[in-house]
């Protein structure tokens, strides 16, 4: 009979790195930055946005706050356990997985 390898339980319920990512990078670090970066591009009403190698999409989600449904914004990463995060955080945006480069 296999041997089968657990994980002992207090480890069952952890956080996986995209949460973790999400929670203690994209929010405090990187949403000041996307900030910054959205002044600069000056989104108008209409405006297409492609958030590339978006991770948790804190750059698209930013986006659609500045233009609601008067934009059409897309991310794109290649992870799909960021892109659940993601799509959990904000469904309405249209995220896709690929390679970026």
């Amino acid at each position: 009979m296999e041997d089968i390898i657990s994980l002992p339980s207090y480890a069952m319920n952890q956080p996986t790195f995209p949460k973790l990512y999400e929670h203690w990078l994209a929010r405090p670090l990187f949403r000041p930055w996307a900030e910054l970066t959205l002044d600069e591009v000056n989104l108008a009403l209409g405006d297409r946005l492609l958030d590339i190698a978006c991770g948790t999409g804190i750059v698209a989600r930013g986006a659609t706050e500045r233009l609601g449904d008067a934009g059409y914004i897309v991310g794109v990463d290649i992870s799909p356990d960021m892109l659940a995060v993601a799509r959990r955080v904000a469904p309405g945006i249209d995220w896709r997985q690929g390679e970026c480069c």
